[in-house]
């Protein structure tokens, strides 16, 4: 006989069979021996959490002759045709292919008919939800008033999108997502009947990835034991899955600990490189944070995990960050510049200072002492700065630059209007390139930002977004790219400055108080060499700043 996948080869015969949905294989059973079935009922819940093949094993106990407590005998002659699906009196419909109203007439003329062999026809509708409006007004006469002989499975990922008035003329049973534990207990009991070596870690890995649903666990571990020759490592298994291996994350998540950006950036290119997917790096990094919380407070934590001494308040905010990221990347068009803005965050999140009394269990008394000293500090200081002459107007605080003062006063004392124009000109062509060569996450980078300064060795970039502004400016990856890019429009190699555009014009303006008589010098000059000019030559000369 020919290789049958996991999730086929180990389908629910029976009730026992089914992994978890107790509340529903119950029901069920109880139904059949009190002979208190009802004519329609509607399974929703996740895919691959068994209900078509809890519909396929409710036919088959409904008709059994052998059934006991409910359960099929599976060796009866109409047990196994419903099993290979050659049973006339169980029809089993896919209604995405099948959704118009032609196809819901031919049921409803067909199913007056009274079954050929078994003692109910049973319908079983998949993705019901798929059917048109008009495929379910053809439905709802027969749903209310089916004949004596006729049952009808309704079964749907999506319930809202089904009508409520089908929904009234049915038995809802809502299937749920399965346990991890649940999961791994079915991939070890299939490993053992296929007499395959197993890590149980690396299945424990498998039901974690996917996500309550069963088939998908069968489908992984299916896919693992072909790559690793009938054995299962937790390796292979991350290796499969695109996923990231503990000690590895751990080692990514040290780098933002610490707040090194260039570490982080470095190690999550590597990833990348290798072939990690993204999205699957920002469920990995919710399942870890998740954890490092759950250790902190059962006291199994070691000092080697990252975040161990990290207050808890800030791991809320850091899996926010993340939730935000993953809502985002489901439409964006580069989802890695997502994840970069996420490394950026995250150390943000930590930079971010909290508040005293969080976590510091300090009595009543010691907080009257903290602000009685407080108020003598506000005291002394006022007393201070009234014996002060006044001082001069201070610089305006900006909190945590993202950008340098000292690279973008370099790049104004040198600055020249001919470079810029061409940079300037030529700047919707670097975009169009980008864009041709599929550079995606420079592309984003780039996207809202514009020159504003250029001399010889370097150029200033105004960027719409700070975390943008901060990136080119930290990312010598990024930065280089760009860089490479330039020499095509103004024919010289030059260093790229990034400039938020929420900070621009208040450095400008600083830039030029500060360099007031530089500028008021060079213009007289300028003046100067243009009242030359007319001397020598008349007004014929046309003097351009």
């Amino acid at each position: 006989m020919e290789y049958q996948a996991l999730y086929r080869a180990f389908r629910p015969q029976k009730f026992s069979d089914v992994v978890g949905q107790h509340h529903v294989t119950k029901t069920l059973q109880n139904a059949i021996m009190r002979n208190k079935e009802s004519h329609a009922y509607l399974f929703s819940g996740p895919r691959g959490t068994g209900k078509t093949s809890i519909a396929k094993v409710f036919a088959k106990a409904l008709n059994c002759q052998f059934e006991t407590d409910g359960e099929p005998c599976n060796e009866c002659e109409l047990c196994v045709s419903i099993t290979d699906g050659s049973a006339n009196d169980v029809i089993e419909i896919d209604a995405a292919s099948n959704n118009g109203v032609d196809e819901i007439r031919n049921i409803r003329d067909k199913v007056k008919y009274a079954p050929a062999e078994a003692e109910f026809k049973v319908y079983i509708i998949d993705e019901v939800h798929m059917l048109t409006t008009g495929a379910f007004n053809a439905l709802l006469k027969t749903l209310e008033e089916p004949p004596a002989h006729a049952i009808f499975i309704l079964a749907t990922t999506e319930p809202h999108k089904i009508p409520a008035t089908i929904i009234s003329r049915t038995q809802r049973f809502d299937f749920k997502s399965l346990d991890i534990e649940e999961i791994t207990e079915r991939l070890e009991f299939v490993a053992q009947q296929e007499n395959t070596a197993y890590d149980r870690a690396a299945l424990s890995y498998i039901a974690r990835i996917a996500e309550g649903g069963m088939r998908d666990a069968l489908s992984i571990m299916d896919q693992v034991i072909a790559f690793s020759s009938d054995e299962i490592t937790m390796q292979d298994a991350v290796m499969i899955t695109g996923g990231i291996e503990r000690d590895e994350l751990n080692e990514w998540m040290k780098f933002i600990e610490q707040k090194d950006s260039e570490a982080a950036f470095k190690k999550f290119h590597q990833m990348t490189d290798e072939g990690k997917d993204p999205t699957r790096l920002i469920h990995e990094l919710v399942y870890f944070i998740r954890d490092v919380i759950l250790m902190k407070h059962s006291g199994t934590i070691s000092e080697e995990t990252a975040f161990a001494h990290v207050e808890d308040e800030l791991l809320y905010q850091m899996i926010d960050v993340l939730n935000d990221a993953m809502v985002s990347m489901r439409f964006s068009v580069s989802v890695s510049v997502h994840l970069e803005i996420v490394i950026v965050k995250m150390i943000r999140v930590l930079d971010a200072p909290l508040p005293a009394a969080i976590g510091s269990g300090a009595s009543t008394e010691e907080i009257a002492e903290l602000k009685a000293q407080l108020k003598n500090l506000e005291k002394q200081i006022a007393a201070g700065a009234a014996a002060q002459p006044k001082p001069k107007r201070p610089a305006p605080s900006r909190g945590r630059q993202s950008f340098s003062i000292e690279s973008i006063s370099r790049v104004l004392d040198k600055a020249n209007k001919e470079d810029l124009v061409k940079l300037k000109d030529g700047w919707p062509g670097v975009y169009q390139y980008i864009e041709e060569k599929g550079l995606q996450s420079l592309r984003a980078l780039i996207k809202d930002s514009e020159p504003v300064a250029a001399s010889d060795t370097h150029v200033l970039i105004k960027f719409d977004n700070d975390v943008h502004s901060e990136l080119i400016n930290q990312n010598a990856e990024k930065k280089e790219e760009l860089e490479n890019l330039i020499p095509t429009i103004i024919g010289k190699k030059v260093q790229v400055v990034g400039v938020p555009d929420s900070s621009w014009q208040q450095v400008r303006q600083e830039y030029i108080e500060s360099n007031r008589d530089n500028l008021q010098q060079k213009k007289e000059k300028e003046e100067k060499s243009s009242d030359i000019a007319r001397k020598m030559f008349g007004n014929i000369v046309e003097v351009n700043d």
